[in-house]
Formats: structure tokens, C-alpha cells, sequence
């Protein structure tokens, strides 16, 4: 069985399990698993740095205490190079420090792992020319698209909005794991990437 880790760094990191066989035998992503990491309010950028990796830790550890093996691969959102400007530090800080981290910790494990620029996965996630709504500001709201695409195709939710919006963009990246613009940033990961890339497309020439 495949399966694919997703998550999207942040303070309050979002993540997601994912797995292409049971979509496929299931015909629906309700056994997707999703939720946040969330830190104190207060929580400083060492702090978030320091729990999200033991959080990390731990679920690896639960994950394949459950499903008898680790995650196959793992895809992260990938971080912009930061641009000081109208952007405050502490919105480029904490998703670095969270995917530093997680990055961290997935190798410990020897868990494989890329990331996906924003438009990659929204393109594969929503389709060819969707467009979001607009938030009180007018700018597009990717954050309850996503929710509201999760919802629709039968992934639970945490409760809390802030919360389901993290948890359905994590969705979203471990769904969207096999498309070409895939970065994989260490060499070793290359291939255990397209082997999994290859199982799944013979798989489905078998169909």
C-alpha cells in the first residue's frame, strides 16, 4: 500500500495522509486523515521549531505502529525566497522553521520528500482555469477553496475554520503528489519519487 504525506508549513502546520490504492479501491478520498499542528499563540520560532519536529516524530511513529510501515513520500509545500517588503518576518519565518523542521525529522526517518509551488498543486487540485473567490479584501481565497473542494469529495475536516483550512491545503499536496513539477531538493530521493510515479501509472495501464 502507498502511501503520501502532505503538509503545509506553518505556525500551525497542516497535515494529511493519502493513499492512490485506496482512492482507487474506495472510489472516494474518504480515508484521507488530516489536521494541524498548532502551536500557543505565544509560541516563539524556536518553540515551533522544537515541537513540530517531535509532533512530526510522533506520528510517523503512530502511522506505522497502525499501517505497519512509514509513509512512502512526503510533499511539502514549497517556500517562496523571502521578499522584505509589505510581507511582515514572522509570515516568512514560521513556514521556513516549520519546513525545516519536518524536512529534518522526514530525513531521520528516511522518508523521501519534495514540494510543490502553490500554483502546481492548485492547478492539479482544482483544474485547468478555477478560479477562487474573492475574501472581504478581494484577493483570491485559495485557503476555503480548498475546504470547500475537500469537503466536496468526502475528506472530514477539523472543525475549527483556521484549522480546516490548513488541514485541506495539506490534503491537496499529498493528493496532487505525482505531478511533473514535483522538486525533489536531495538526489537520493529522485528515484524512490519516480519509482512510486511509474507503480502508479502501470497500475492504471493494468485497468
Amino acid at each position: 500500500m502507498t502511501w503520501i504525506l502532505g503538509f503545509d508549513p506553518s505556525k500551525s502546520t497542516g497535515w494529511a495522509t493519502f493513499s492512490p490504492e485506496r482512492r482507487k479501491a474506495d472510489g472516494n478520498f474518504a480515508h484521507v486523515r488530516c489536521g494541524v499542528f498548532q502551536m500557543p499563540e505565544g509560541a516563539d520560532h524556536y518553540y515551533t521549531g522544537d515541537q513540530i519536529g517531535l509532533k512530526v516524530t510522533a506520528m510517523l511513529r503512530e502511522f506505522k505502529q497502525e499501517n505497519g510501515q512509514f509513509p512512502d513520500f512526503a510533499v511539502l509545500e514549497q517556500q517562496i525566497l523571502a521578499k522584505v517588503g509589505n510581507t511582515s518576518a514572522d509570515a516568512m519565518i514560521y513556514p521556513w522553521v516549520a519546513t525545516s523542521a519536518i524536512v529534518a525529522t522526514l530525513a531521520n526517518f528516511g522518508i523521501p520528500y519534495g514540494t510543490l509551488m502553490p500554483s502546481s498543486w492548485r492547478k492539479s487540485f482544482f483544474g485547468e482555469g478555477f478560479k477562487p473567490p474573492l475574501d472581504k479584501k478581494q484577493k483570491k481565497d485559495w485557503k476555503s477553496a480548498a475546504v470547500e473542494e475537500c469537503e466536496r469529495i468526502g475528506i472530514t475536516l477539523p472543525k475549527q475554520k483556521a484549522m480546516a483550512h490548513n488541514a485541506a491545503e495539506a490534503s491537496a499536496l499529498a493528493i496532487c503528489w505525482g505531478v511533473r513539477d514535483m522538486k525533489v531538493h536531495a538526489g537520493r530521493y529522485h528515484q524512490p519519487w519516480l519509482n512510486l510515479v511509474m507503480q502508479r501509472n502501470e497500475r492504471s495501464v493494468a485497468a
